[in-house]
């Protein structure tokens, strides 16, 4: 047998195993890169709701400081005599109460605006809960032993923010005490 004819006799025994096996490991790496390119696609939607998540909370955060500033304003207090805008008096019957903050449209009939520079602004009610005068003391968590020598107004302070989607929706709730 010469040199020719046994290079063509090799040629003819070779079955095609370095296609197939090449072929089996392009379809592995295939696989692996589908799933890694699922995962980082999840990653990146949960991303995107934790950020508009925290958009939204800071939103609320600032209508809780705007209707605190507001009730350090010494031109608000005439302002709780009565329930309009977003202020709502001291007082049980229906037309001093607040709205349910989940079940409300939050409008400029109930509510009042503060612009936060997110895509939804933050907004917040402020309800009159009562007034506790001359003497004793209160004692409101994290503010440690309030002397009342003077009259305290206590107010609920109910404030929404948006995300950067309109689904994303935050409701804070504090409470605050003014001292006159």
């Amino acid at each position: 047998m010469t040199a020719r004819t046994r290079l063509f006799s090799d040629a003819l025994k070779q079955e095609g195993w370095v296609l197939i096996m090449g072929m089996v490991v392009l379809v592995m790496l295939t696989i692996i890169a589908m799933g890694v390119m699922r995962t980082t696609i999840q990653e990146e939607k949960m991303a995107g709701i934790s950020r508009d998540m925290n958009i939204s909370f800071e939103s609320a955060e600032i209508g809780l400081r705007e209707a605190e500033a507001f009730i350090e304003k010494p031109s608000s207090q005439d302002l709780f005599n009565e329930t309009k805008n977003g202020i709502y008096a001291q007082g049980t019957a229906d037309e001093y109460l607040e709205p349910a903050p989940f079940r409300t449209k939050w409008d400029d009939n109930n509510s009042i605006t503060v612009s936060t520079g997110a895509q939804n602004t933050s907004r917040y009610m402020i309800k009159k809960l009562t007034e506790i005068g001359d003497g004793g003391s209160l004692n409101m968590g994290g503010y440690g032993e309030t002397d009342l020598s003077q009259k305290t107004v206590i107010y609920r302070i109910t404030a929404r923010g948006g995300g950067g989607n309109d689904n994303t929706q935050t409701i804070l709730r504090s409470h605050y005490a003014k001292s006159n």
